[in-house]
């Protein structure tokens, strides 16, 4: 069959600074589509707008996280107008796949981790075979949507890489670190954390499912060879879950002598129990290491089943620093029982721990997290397009949508607009790291 698989444009902050990287998830997809013998083609509306004709298709199947979902609607009726079948997956339509259904847009949603899933699906599209006894799928049957049973999330390490010639990854120059063009790469699904906010345990599962360390560095090293990109995101919700595995993936890119700058997300408990591992990352090229420190309070770390503390914070960075490495630090403002002077010590938090980088986000029930199960009543709307963690969605205690929006604008200047770090910026292109002036008026610019 010939199968377009879509990722639907999103116009926000993080586009407009640059943080574009191919959807990696749509290149696993894709590689399997191709394993088994069917046509694939793949378009990334981020990458550049373009016209679609949709009458060259017969499969169109469409990506669809929370605020990227009324951009896939779009796709999916032009789709759909045009005679195509329609499959959508991704986080939003896992679990709000009667909204999708029942609005006519999909002939079936592939719920959770969709590579098999969608090989089987096309599969009976192509014989003409009912697809009811396809596990973890969801369809309209007789008026009624069908769910079938959950699927097993597939092993990772008997899936093809994803296909990065049909992602046209060598496009994808938005991203820098240290004077270095970055791309992404996937090593492991899964979480057993939890966290309230976050939807990937649902996802994907509490079960970490990592690549073996050879394969890891064999797709870093085709990326570096064949593509010409020497900086690396490892886009693992938690790249450093077993340090022994990092350590042999760190051994292995040195002994290949692979020269990248690379950044990864991680936890500051793991971190600081493992200084070993992040001597030897930063040795492998780690530059930057993205960790959720959220708040500067216990009590909203505890709703956030964050599992760490304050303190756990300054000694990351102090840790990180020590190894040459930087802290890219999340911090999450708009907890149901915060008040002003609650964030504003978040902020000061912030500026006194002087991360080399940091994200404030707006606290925002996705669909598929505990948070979202916990605050339903309180979700004053349901533009999914605002679900960006730059926009209030719900009620909170203490603070109106108009405080909270202040309060992200205010963390953002009041971190990035000092002397220190603007003359930083300025030099962060003779240094080799660091953030430019540029990016961070485009930081600025996102969240004005």
């Amino acid at each position: 069959m010939r199968v377009l698989l879509c990722y639907p444009f999103k116009d926000n902050a993080y586009y407009k600074v640059g943080f574009v990287l191919p959807p990696l998830g749509l290149g696993y997809i894709a590689s399997n589509i191709r394993k088994h013998g069917h046509d694939v083609e793949i378009i990334d509306l981020n990458l550049r707008q373009e016209r679609i004709r949709w009458d060259e298709y017969d499969v169109v199947g469409i990506s669809a996280d929370t605020p990227r979902y009324n951009s896939a609607k779009v796709l999916a009726a032009k789709a759909k107008a045009a005679g195509c079948k329609v499959m959508m997956g991704g986080p939003h339509v896992t679990f709000m796949d009667e909204e999708v259904l029942k609005e006519g847009l999909a002939d079936v949603v592939i719920r959770g981790e969709g590579e098999e899933t969608t090989v089987d699906v096309l599969n009976a599209f192509s014989k003409g075979h009912n697809i009811d006894e396809i596990s973890g799928i969801s369809f309209i049957q007789d008026s009624t949507v069908v769910r079938t049973p959950d699927r097993h999330p597939p092993d990772i390490e008997q899936l093809p890489a994803p296909a990065r010639d049909l992602l046209r990854i060598k496009e994808y120059r938005f991203l820098e670190m240290g004077g270095r063009k970055i791309t992404g790469i996937l090593t492991s699904r899964g979480c057993p954390y939890n966290c309230s906010f976050c939807s990937s345990s649902e996802f994907s599962g509490l079960k970490w499912r990592a690549l073996r360390p050879e394969r890891v560095v064999d797709e870093i090293e085709d990326i570096v060879t064949n593509y010409g990109f020497s900086g690396i995101a490892f886009l693992d919700d938690n790249f450093t879950l077993n340090p022994a595995r990092v350590k042999e993936i760190c051994t292995e890119i040195i002994r290949r002598k692979l020269d990248i700058y690379w950044w990864c997300f991680s936890r500051a408990d793991t971190l600081l129990r493992n200084e070993d591992m992040v001597r030897i990352m930063a040795k492998a090229g780690a530059r930057y290491i993205f960790v959720g420190f959220e708040s500067a309070g216990e009590a909203v770390l505890e709703h956030y089943h964050k599992r760490i503390d304050p303190n756990m914070s300054k000694e990351v960075v102090k840790l990180l620093r020590s190894h040459g490495i930087s802290t890219h630090a999340s911090f999450i403002i708009g907890d149901i029982e915060e008040t002003v002077e609650m964030v504003e010590q978040t902020i000061e938090f912030a500026k006194r721990l002087s991360p080399e980088a940091v994200q404030f986000s707006i606290l925002t029930p996705y669909p598929g997290t505990k948070l979202y199960e916990e605050v339903k009543d309180r979700i004053f709307t349901r533009n999914w397009d605002l679900y960006d963690c730059l926009h209030p969605v719900m009620r909170l205690d203490h603070l109106s949508p108009e405080q909270t929006l202040k309060l992200l604008r205010k963390a953002y200047i009041r971190f990035y607009l000092t002397p220190r770090r603007i003359i930083n910026g300025i030099l962060s292109p003779l240094r080799g790291r660091g953030i430019k002036v540029s990016s961070i008026l485009k930081i600025l610019r996102g969240v004005a």
